[in-house]
């Protein structure tokens, strides 16, 4: 009879003598690079989404399948060595958010988002025995494995919560436009990569202020991009290969397909 459920399709897997080699060889290190391919490939999907549409909510549903076998993979690792499972997974993360959400599991009102987050925080350093004047910095444990926009999200999160922010929009957008202008003005290469990074530190935060999730407005434009771009490799092959058009020529076919794009 065939496993109907992932845990059980795993515990085949990695069952002795007649599991598959492959997964019978792996460890938590060996599959670290398939977590982080797996999760890039949700994002991906989560950018390419077009809610109702079929074809992309099913390839969302699918990584997110694949992302999950990752998670069901290194909780067998641990199940076969006797120190947890699955099962042991889901119950510490259905505490945990029972516990962090008194306002919905426990007689605690709220006044909206920012005093859910307050009250996370709290909970969070009671959990961990911090006392309140024994906090670690601000921006201490920021995880190493973030990526540099996810991290520079995080350091204005954290310097929000405490005050340290922009007290509206169009001041993040000026201090933008003001780091540009700083880089324009530079010419020394060190002074230039300082000079870039302000600017993007500075649309990192204005995007977080805005609501604007960055990594998947970049990958939402690499795919727009693609696209585009397709066509006017479709115009060049057409005329006999790039060699056969100028700079001009492929603009006017990138704008067509701009429109096309839009209509």
């Amino acid at each position: 009879m065939e496993p109907t459920t992932l845990r059980a399709v795993m515990a085949a897997l990695r069952k002795p003598e007649t599991g598959c080699p492959w997964d019978l060889k792996q460890d938590h290190q060996s599959l670290a690079r398939y977590l982080r391919e797996e999760a890039a490939e949700v994002l991906e999907a989560l950018a390419a989404l077009r809610p109702g549409d079929p074809a992309t909510e099913a390839h969302l549903c699918e990584e997110l399948g694949d992302l999950w076998l990752q998670v069901a993979f290194h909780a067998q690792l641990a199940a076969d060595r006797g120190a947890w499972d699955i099962h042991d997974v889901e119950r510490a993360i259905v505490q945990k958010l029972v516990r962090r959400h008194p306002h919905v599991f426990a007689e605690v009102d709220v006044e909206g988002a920012d005093e859910v987050l307050t009250n996370w925080a709290a909970i969070k350093r009671e959990e961990k025995g911090q006392a309140a004047d024994h906090e670690p910095r601000l921006l201490d444990g920021i995880p190493a494995s973030l990526s540099p926009m996810d991290e520079a999200l995080e350091i204005g999160r954290r310097c929000a919560k405490v005050g340290f922010e922009w007290p509206d929009l169009e001041g993040v957008l000026d201090k933008v436009k003001e780091e540009v202008g700083e880089l324009q003005a530079e010419s020394d290469p060190v002074r230039v990569e300082e000079e870039f990074g302000d600017v993007l530190f500075s649309l990192m935060q204005w995007a977080r202020k805005k609501g604007v999730d960055p990594d998947a407005a970049l990958r939402r434009q690499m795919i727009r991009f693609k696209g585009r771009f397709a066509s006017v490799e479709d115009d060049a092959r057409a005329a006999g290969g790039w060699e056969q058009r100028d700079l001009d020529q492929m603009e006017e076919a990138w704008q067509a397909a701009k429109r096309k794009g839009k209509a």
